[in-house]
């Protein structure tokens, strides 16, 4: 027997062995990445053999690296984080980053998350090498005031640390400032702390950690954009970029901050001090820069900034949705009138088409060499900074010129330069800016975003033709990237000029080119885009949006048979919006992008507005729409994998689907369709072809439909065959995930749900559903929807928007059965109207829809939005389905249209509390009548039992006056809502401005009576 047992045991090691090697040979032959691994890690099936896997490379028989650990999406226990974080090997190159997740920083895992980064800190024991850590990511990891604890633990190798989106304020600024100033974090390269509600009193907090540091940190990158930092924080922010303890930074991201001029004034001071020598990116988007109240500006802070030199190493500056250049600097009069700085002459020529810019043009060249370079007093007054010349002094303010960014020497690494978005820039100031980027010395730009501007009554080209004329000149040899937004002073003549500089081939290395003309006619232009895409004077371009208005087709057939010549090898992107009489551009289109010659293009955008019109309409053979459809379906682009369409659903459209029927759009090709609504009499000629290629499997690959049109175009019955398309056997949309029908009558709406819900098909990946825009899906439509829905069709749905206006207890049955079906767990957002305008109450309706609310099968739904509740009756019944406490995942409540008043409001009361709603975050009651008794019901509820973990509650437009303030004083002040961080009450135009007063000064960083229709 002993030796039966040793040979038991014999056969049992050498078993063990086998499987080991069998192992090791698996896993280096699959040689899964740190993606693979983290993902094993993190689910439930996957968990062991990743523990498997670990233990392999922790006793060196594998050496898969894994210098990264993802655990984002990690949602097993504490005790398996444990084990897993407890499994990881040592030594260099050993999880270097670790990236964490909401469950891992909550409830029992956060003690194992500390437990390891103490361990991390404490290095290793007995000789053993410890990891090395050196990024740790907790973005969105909703830490809130658990940040404190992390921070005592954090290592002193990390290099990079990411805080964003964590709910931080104050207290955990406090105690990064103290790590900071004792000298904790010794390594620090980056800090993110964008989109914390720090407010000014949580930037001072963490400047005096800055100020207060035994030495100078080695900090390159600081992000604080959207922390509500205001004046206030960007003073005490530059006070200790003073201190000069972080001269390092290369990086500075400040974005919508509202820091208004006040705030800027303390920023430029520190620049002008010397604080960021070698600071290389400068982000300072949406924040009020030039506006101290919405009536006045004050120049001069951004005057400042930009005429220093103490900014040579910048070579990103983003100055987007800031108006700093919207009033004309050497102009006169009404926007477009162009004079001669020189000599106040008017001047009267404009340009030749050749982009340069004749008279104008010279006379502004003649400015820029006045304005004032380094080393050149200027301005007189002794500084030597030629500040004088950079703008021009209006009611005592500065008016500062664009043309500062260009003066040579001032910002000679500048690459990346941002004014779009919602920022303007007037004709005169566009003229003085490009025509300082085409002098000798002006910093060589490699990306350049140009804003709307101009004037449509008197269109002053001028800038635009400098703009040409810098293009052309050399100067702009290194651009990569411009955009130049809808301008209204882009004349047709001055858009030809500025496409015929672009194809000289001085900007031979442009990779984007976005450039939107929509005033006047386009064709010379788009021609001659065209030859020097066809030339390969544009060979670089990899992304192209260019955006017309009505234009010849001839011009855009062109454009599209340049794309066929191979002069844009590695496009990757195409945009293109336009409107032609007949199809000829969409043909030349067709035809490029048939040519083979675009093989690496990926994303395909077209607005399209194309056809006859009229009683020739039908006749018209459509030939160029035939053929893009046919390109589109017969895989004669393979490297496509995303189309959108913006398109008529006219004739023309019949016409591209016919094309489309001749092949087919399979998935990984994704179809994206958006039916444009025009006036044309019937969309039934072009819905019902589409049905038709749908219906026969065809079309696969749609991924999204949105159609929006008023009025509505399609008949009901058109609607009902387009449902019955969708959910068709054959049609197959495995791919389909947005439904958006938008603005139609009551019947349609009706229509196409009954036919959605009579297909025997399902659509496993539709997450999106939105029916709505005033008109009901009536009685009959949420009948449908509910069969939809509990069938089982579409188990994906994450966002459901319907009214529900008059659907009456018959249809609300059903619309709640639904609601109550384990069909519907996948429900993340919901958005219902009950009433609107109809004057009968839904107090029945409303009671089962609570019912629904009640039923468990809606706790995992996060938004919830309800409107048309009239009545108390109403709002009580809801009140019975909020009260339930089967919400608890819900973390926005939006009333909108609704009449709460008194009573509401103590409703409301006393279902809005922490044990009820332990994840509510956002409640919007705006405009909802609730006058001040309501709120004070809402402030006394809250003031007896526990409130919600609200951070945004939206009291605006409320009605009320300044007996409100006591009430909200005492509950603000009670701190039972430590997560508040915004409490808004504009629109309640009865509140004196004393007891404003008391409101802000009493809690400056959490009320706000700024206006907000959201």
């Amino acid at each position: 027997m002993p030796a039966d047992s040793g040979n038991s045991g014999n056969i049992g090691t050498r078993s063990l062995q086998v499987a080991d090697n069998v192992l090791c040979s698996l896993f280096e032959h699959a040689r899964p990445n740190v993606q693979e691994i983290s993902a094993l890690a993190s689910d439930r099936k996957g968990f062991g053999l990743a523990l498997i896997l670990l233990g392999f490379i922790r006793t060196g028989r594998s050496l898969l690296p894994l210098a990264t650990l993802d655990l984002s999406d990690f949602s097993l226990s504490a005790r398996k984080l444990k084990l897993l974080l407890t499994s990881l090997s040592s030594g260099p190159g050993v999880v270097e980053t670790l990236r964490c997740g909401p469950h891992v920083c909550q409830q029992a895992s956060l003690p194992v998350l500390l437990d390891f980064l103490q361990g991390v800190k404490a290095g290793g024991t007995e000789g053993v090498p410890s990891i090395f850590l050196k990024t740790l990511q907790l973005a969105k990891c909703d830490l809130g005031e658990a940040a404190v604890v992390i921070f005592h633990h954090l290592p002193r190798s990390l290099e990079h640390l990411d805080l964003s989106g964590n709910r931080l304020r104050r207290a955990s600024t406090e105690s990064l400032g103290t790590s900071l100033s004792f000298g904790w974090l010794p390594n620090l390269l980056s800090l993110d702390l964008t989109d914390n509600p720090l407010g000014p009193s949580g930037v001072r907090a963490f400047a005096r950690g800055l100020s207060s540091s035994p030495q100078s940190l080695p900090l390159q990158s600081l992000k604080l954009a959207r922390t509500k930092a205001k004046a206030e924080g960007v003073e005490a922010l530059a006070e200790a970029l003073k201190a000069k303890k972080t001269t390092s930074l290369q990086t500075l991201d400040l974005a919508e901050n509202e820091m208004r001029p006040a705030g800027l004034k303390h920023l430029a001071s520190a620049v002008n001090a010397e604080a960021l020598p070698h600071l290389k990116v400068l982000v300072v988007k949406k924040n009020e820069l030039a506006n101290v109240t919405d009536a006045e500006k004050d120049y001069a802070p951004i005057s400042e900034l930009l005429t220093t030199n103490a900014l040579k190493e910048l070579e990103e500056f983003d100055l987007s949705d800031n108006r700093l250049f919207d009033e004309g600097v050497g102009e006169i009069g009404d926007e477009g009138e162009a004079w001669d700085e020189a000599d106040g002459e008017e001047a009267e020529d404009g340009g030749g088409s050749n982009g340069e810019s004749g008279g104008v043009q010279n006379s502004l060249l003649e400015s820029v060499d006045e304005i004032g370079g380094e080393g050149v007093d200027e301005d007189g007054d002794g500084d030597k900074d030629g500040g004088g010349s950079d703008g021009q002094v209006k009611g005592g303010s500065v008016i500062p010129s664009a043309a500062a960014f260009a003066v040579p020497g001032r910002f000679p690494k500048l690459r990346r330069f941002d004014l779009g978005s919602t920022a303007y820039m007037a004709s005169g100031q566009l003229a003085t800016f490009a025509t300082a980027l085409g002098v000798e010395g002006a910093p060589s730009l490699q990306e350049l975003v140009i804003p709307f501007g101009g004037s449509e009554e008197n269109p002053n080209p001028e800038g635009v033709a400098a703009l040409a004329t810098a293009l052309s000149s050399g100067h702009l040899s290194e651009l990569r990237g411009l955009e130049i937004d809808e301008r209204e002073d882009m004349t047709g003549e001055a858009f030809a000029g500025l496409c015929r500089s672009l194809a000289t081939g001085k900007v031979s290395l442009l990779q984007s080119l976005d450039l939107r003309m929509y005033y006047d006619d386009a064709e010379e232009g788009v021609v001659a885009l065209a030859e020097g895409i066809q030339g390969q004077r544009l060979s670089s371009l990899e992304s192209l949006r260019l955006g017309l208005s009505n234009v010849k087709g001839f011009a855009v057939s062109g454009l599209g048979l340049a794309f066929g010549c191979g002069g844009c090898p590695g496009l990757q992107k195409l945009c293109l919006v336009w409107e032609e009489e007949g199809d000829e551009g969409v043909g030349g289109l067709a035809e490029g992008l048939g040519g083979g010659r675009l093989s690496v293009l990926r994303d395909l955008s077209l607005s399209v507005v194309c056809g006859v019109g009229g009683e020739g309409e039908g006749e018209w053979a459509g030939e160029g729409c035939k053929a893009l459809g046919e390109v589109l379906s017969t895989g004669k682009v393979p490297s496509l994998r995303t189309v959108r369409m913006d398109w008529l659903c006219n004739h023309s459209f019949r016409c591209l689907c016919e094309g489309l029927s001749r092949g087919r759009v399979d998935p990984p090709f994704l179809f994206d369709i958006n039916f444009l609504g025009e006036s044309f009499p019937s969309a039934d000629v072009g819905v019902s072809r589409f049905a038709e290629v749908i219906r026969a499997g065809k079309l696969s690959g749609l991924r999204s439909f949105k159609y929006d049109s008023v009025p509505s175009r399609l008949s009901r019955g058109g609607w009902r065959m387009f449902g019955e398309a969708l959910s068709h056997a054959d049609a197959l949309l495995d791919s389909l995930e947005e439904l958006r029908i938008l603005f139609q009558t009551e019947g349609a709406n009706a229509a196409f749900f009954e036919g959605l819900s009579r297909g025997t098909g399902r659509l496993p990946a539709l997450h999106t559903v939105h029916c709505a825009h005033d008109c009901t899906i009536r009685t009959q439509g949420a009948q449908s929807l509910s069969a939809l829905v509990s069938g089982g069709g579409v188990p994906s749905l994450k966002d459901l928007k319907v009214n529900l206006r008059g659907i009456g207890q018959e249809g609300m049955q059903a619309f709640a059965a639904a609601l109550s079906s384990p069909h519907v767990s996948a429900l993340r957002k919901l958005d219902v109207t009950f009433r609107g305008d109809q004057p009968s109450p839904a107090v029945a309706e409303v009671g089962m829809f609570s019912q629904a609310l009640s039923s468990g099968h809606l706790r995992r739904l996060e938004e919830l939005r309800v409107g048309g509740l009239w009545v108390i009756e109403e709002v009580r019944a809801l009140c019975v389905g909020l009260g339930s406490g089967r919400l608890s995942s819900l973390h926005t409540l939006h009333f909108c249209n609704c009449s709460l008043g008194v009573q509401g409001g103590m409703a409301l009361s006393e279902v809005l509390v922490a044990e009820k709603f332990p994840s509510l975050t956002i409640l919007k009651a705006g405009v909802m009548g609730l006058t001040d008794e309501g709120v004070r019901a809402l402030a006394e509820g809250w003031m007896s039992r526990n409130p919600p973990p609200l951070q945004d509650l939206h009291l605006g437009y409320n009605g009320l006056t300044s007996t409100v303030v006591h009430p909200l004083l005492k509950l603000l002040g009670s701190q039972r809502m430590p997560s508040l961080e915004s409490m808004k009450l504009c629109g309640n135009v009865q509140i004196d401005s004393r007891s404003k007063s008391l409101l802000i000064d009493a809690f400056p960083e959490t009320v706000n009576f700024t206006l907000d229709f959201t």
